[in-house]
């Protein structure tokens, strides 16, 4: 397992629109730390630190928030994105306790080569996040398919796929996850069986 990373914050006193563009100016993003246990903190943060740190921890790796010498076992909750310019406006933090549940967005990805890729089929993953009931100390860092048995026509549904223990995916109906579709078959007809099952 690597290393936390510890990521510094300022606790900000001025808030409001005029103050958040002022402190957007001097290259700071404005946020704010949650926690389950009731806190509710303003913040500011450098934006080259955080982006490097992002890159980092994404939203589903825990690292400790320094604020004002105090750490907290935290989440990059929400990333609110400039609508014109690519960067970010409003960071949400979630500080968590270890063993309070939470839900969590966790990216879906896949490893290994379908034969049914080698047969001239190709791979459709229909969800990229799945909403994830977990701890702190057992959130998945991402929900890997392997598809490396998969042939044309196979598919994942999202009762099949098992996390570590203390996870759990949540979903109301048992929807196509991943499917190795035929290589002429449009995206629409794709949509339509997805939602056929």
């Amino acid at each position: 397992m690597s290393e936390k990373v510890t990521f510094k914050a300022e606790v900000r006193t001025k808030t409001g629109k005029c103050a958040n563009r002022q402190l957007r100016n001097t290259g700071m993003i404005p946020a704010v730390f949650y926690s389950q246990e009731g806190e509710n903190i303003t913040l500011s943060v450098n934006e080259i630190d955080f982006a490097k740190m992002f890159r980092t921890t994404g939203t589903t790796r825990l690292f400790s928030l320094d604020i004002d010498g105090k750490t907290y076992d935290t989440l990059v909750w929400k990333v609110q994105m400039d609508p014109v310019r690519p960067r970010v406006n409003h960071i949400d933090f979630l500080g968590v306790a270890k063993d309070k549940p939470l839900k969590i967005e966790v990216p879906v990805t896949t490893e290994g080569l379908a034969p049914g890729v080698k047969l001239g089929g190709r791979m459709a993953i229909y969800r990229d996040k799945l909403t994830v009931a977990c701890t702190a100390a057992t959130i998945p860092a991402a929900i890997v398919i392997n598809v490396s048995n998969m042939n044309v026509g196979d598919t994942v549904f999202v009762n099949e796929v098992e996390l570590g223990e203390g996870a759990s995916i949540i979903f109301d109906s048992n929807f196509a996850l991943v499917r190795c579709a035929a290589g002429r078959g449009s995206s629409e007809e794709e949509e339509g069986e997805e939602g056929e099952e």
